[in-house]
């Protein structure tokens, strides 16, 4: 050591320079080799069984394929275990992927909707790992209040995002949606909130009206326009692919009238026509102005239905779908505030959509910047 010491000594400034820093190049491999392995630890492990769960799925899709008798009826669900996709050799023993020191299980639900299937993994590794619904990703991130911004939750078991700032922002595919509640059958229900731009701005209703003697359109929803333009738009393979058609489920959709100064905000008035097992809906007009935590919001028309309501941020005129119940030609309007306009005029297409329960997500918050991302599954 003393050796080492002497030559060091002895040695010119430059050379004491070049050691000094080949050491501390040396180290700084050292400690980034450190929080590479500590980051693996970290990630790795998630990002492993994120990849058990797409080996899941994949097993399952190929299960089917043999076994395709098996598969759900329309409107159905089946499930598969892990158990059963490794006796069938269609995936290795769990702890191939996991180790000795982890037990995990899990299974693979097959949703039928339209005949589209979607192939959905759950697994359980216990305190270590188990996949995230977003059903359960929105109740742990949001407090149930009821008072102020938050989840409330309703007199039909509904959870409820109401107030001006809440993180209910999701992504499905290529659009952005808020969250408007989970139902109390544990379904998601959406609303876009962006437009979408291969489709324009379109009337509700554009037929002769004998009432009015000119085509004004017709309120009645069932045998509107705007009903068969939301059918053009499911079909749209650029709007909805197959994978995320299997994980919406059909809606009844409240068709009823609504009365301009009606102080009662409940669904009763709209929710007194159905029409069921729909694809894509619109907002009901009270829904827009449900969000809102003020007081004095007591009728769809109160200016104090805007404050501390989400809603209010956006910026374009869209179709609700509600008529107006006192006459056959007018429907309600949204831009900011409620309006009646009649049908024949024209505004943007927003609509509604339901999520499974089982829908799952990739990652997000739920805020603006950082929406939650729905995991979309394709076989």
């Amino acid at each position: 050591m003393e050796s080492l010491k002497s030559i060091f000594h002895n040695m010119s400034d430059t050379s004491k320079m070049l050691i000094k820093i080949l050491v501390g190049i040396i180290i700084g491999l050292v400690v980034i080799v450190i929080l590479a392995l500590i980051l693996r630890l970290v990630v790795g492990r998630k990002k492993d069984y994120s990849s058990i769960e797409q080996t899941m799925q994949s097993a399952a899709v190929k299960y089917y394929k043999k076994h395709d008798q098996d598969l759900p009826e329309e409107g159905q669900e089946a499930v598969v275990t892990t158990e059963n996709l490794i006796q069938e050799e269609y995936m290795k023993e769990m702890e191939k992927y996991v180790g000795k020191d982890i037990t995990c299980s899990g299974n693979v639900t097959v949703v039928n909707n339209d005949d589209n299937y979607a192939y959905i993994p759950y697994l359980d590794c216990g305190e270590e790992y188990k996949t995230s619904f977003l059903v359960d990703t929105i109740l742990e991130n949001n407090a149930i209040v009821d008072s102020g911004d938050g989840l409330y939750l309703d007199d039909a078991q509904n959870y409820v995002f109401r107030g001006e700032y809440v993180n209910n922002y999701a992504k499905f595919g290529d659009l952005t949606y808020r969250i408007l509640k989970i139902n109390n059958d544990g379904t998601i229900r959406l609303f876009l909130n962006e437009t979408i731009k291969s489709y324009k701005r379109s009337s509700w209703d554009d037929r002769y009206n004998i009432d009015r003697d000119a085509n004004t359109g017709i309120n009645d929803y069932s045998i509107s326009r705007i009903k068969d333009y939301l059918e053009t738009i499911y079909e749209d393979e650029e709007i909805f692919s197959s994978s995320q058609k299997a994980l919406m489920v059909k809606q009844d959709l409240c068709i009823g009238g609504r009365s301009e100064n009606s102080e009662d905000l409940s669904h009763t008035a709209e929710c007194s026509k159905i029409e069921e097992d729909q694809n894509l809906g619109l907002l009901q007009v009270n829904e827009f102005v449900l969000p809102s935590i003020d007081a004095n919001c007591k009728s769809i028309d109160s200016r104090s239905c805007l404050n501390y309501n989400y809603m209010t941020e956006l910026n374009y005129s869209f179709w609700s779908q509600t008529p107006v119940i006192d006459n056959s030609y007018e429907v309600y309007r949204i831009a900011t505030s409620v309006y009646t306009a009649r049908a024949a005029n024209s505004a943007n297409i927003l609509f509604t959509l339901h999520l499974s329960s089982k829908t799952q997500i990739k990652d997000g918050s739920g805020t603006l910047d950082d929406p939650y991302i729905i995991n979309i599954y394709s076989e």
